[in-house]
């Protein structure tokens, strides 16, 4: 027949800790004294210090029904700024320049395979103490505030570096709208290469054609053979140029109606065929003439045509090529006046000389917590271990 197990009461549990209550007072004794001397003798003190960027909202331009509204945005959100400010870029320079320094703590060294800037990732925290919206005023944006904690052996060191590393990371928050600017503004540069290329081809070939045209000089000289009246200047080029007489057109177109008339008069023989000859030398004459005139006023359209397609090209490259000019000035302002533009220093990092670790006092309670719970366990081990004693005297 089965008995039934016997069952532990508190009066039972209280006299197994008075028997084995040396286990109870030594494993926390011996953890307790473990702890004080780890963090007397052996554990590195850490000091921390906290510096606090602000990233104020920009304005922007929003297409709302219609119409162009003004709001606030946020140029980069916290965990874009988190990233940011642990990104190995940031936090390499702030390392390279303790290293440069000679100030670089053993803990944040390169160690094997890690890598210092590894090492040092370990020891900084960013926290977001970005202001709430208040719900009055909800197209208001707060600012993005974060700090930005480094733990550090020396309490020195650590403000250094939280200063060295904010700035980094203050400075790469500006760059933000920077880069974009730059990048519009390389594009642009190539643009305006190839634009002053095609004005200067443009402005050679206009300069050539003033050069080389005769335009001004075919005018004149048609004008000239028609009889229109020319200007002083006109008239200098005709003379300079061609023999023709003023109005040879008209003279020639006189005489022939004159030999006309006088064929029409009673004539002899003889005075008849020399009219015929005058006339058909004047006719001659006038059909040189009228071919001259015919090809000036092709050679006269011919290069109008040309000087206007060379004129609307060289103005048309001019204006590009001063409108792209104009854009690049109008960047380069912009990147000028970008350069404090997003984020700011608020609070600078100072030196704390108050260790953050080791916490002497919790690693103590800690150390007794867990050696005083060990010493428990010891203890009904213990107890479950003790040999049985024989049982007194027998039946009755």
């Amino acid at each position: 027949m089965e008995t039934p197990s016997e069952e532990l009461t508190l009066r039972d549990i209280l006299e197994i800790l008075k028997r084995q209550k040396a286990w109870i007072l030594t494993l926390p004794l011996l953890f307790g004294a473990v702890a004080l001397i780890y963090g007397f003798f052996v554990a590195e003190p850490t000091y921390a210090s906290t510096a606090t960027l602000s990233v104020a909202p920009v304005q922007v331009q929003a297409q709302l029904e219609q119409r162009i509204q003004v709001q606030q945005a946020t140029p980069i959100t916290f965990e874009g700024l988190k990233a940011l400010a642990l990104s190995e870029e940031a936090v390499g320079e702030v390392w390279e320049a303790l290293r440069k320094e000679g100030r670089l703590p053993t803990r944040w060294q390169d160690q094997g395979n890690v890598r210092g800037v590894e090492r040092m990732l370990r020891d900084l925290e960013v926290k977001d103490i970005s202001p709430r919206v208040q719900a009055a005023n909800p197209n208001q944006v707060p600012p993005i505030v974060a700090s930005f904690t480094v733990k550090a052996p020396d309490p020195e060191v650590a403000a250094e570096a939280a200063n060295l590393w904010v700035e980094a990371v203050k400075r790469k928050v500006n760059e933000i709208p920077l880069q974009r600017l730059k990048a519009s503004l390389a594009a642009l540069e190539a643009s305006i290469r190839s634009a002053e290329k095609e004005y200067r081809e443009a402005q050679r070939k206009w300069e050539t054609f003033l050069s080389e045209s005769t335009l001004d000089q075919d005018k004149a000289e048609l004008d000239f053979l028609q009889g229109v009246p020319l200007q002083d200047k006109s008239l200098a080029i005709v003379v300079l140029t061609r023999d023709y007489m003023l109005g040879e057109r008209l003279r020639l177109l006189q005489e022939l109606r004159e030999v006309e008339v006088q064929r029409n008069l009673n004539l002899n023989a003889e005075e008849q065929t020399t009219l015929t000859l005058r006339k058909r030398a004047l006719e001659q004459q006038l059909a040189g003439i009228e071919k001259r005139i015919q090809l000036l006023r092709e050679r006269i359209s011919r290069a109008e045509r040309e000087k206007a397609e060379l004129s609307e090209t060289l103005q048309r490259t001019q204006n590009a090529y001063l409108a792209l000019t104009q854009k690049r000035t109008d960047l380069e302002i912009q990147i000028a006046s970008n350069q404090e533009a997003w984020a700011s220093i608020l609070a600078p990092a100072y030196p704390v000389y108050e260790k953050v670790a080791p916490r002497r006092g919790l690693l103590f309670a800690l150390a007794v917590a867990l050696g005083l719970m060990l010493g428990v366990m010891a203890a009904f081990v213990a107890e479950a271990l003790r040999p049985q004693e024989a049982p007194s005297g027998g039946s009755a």
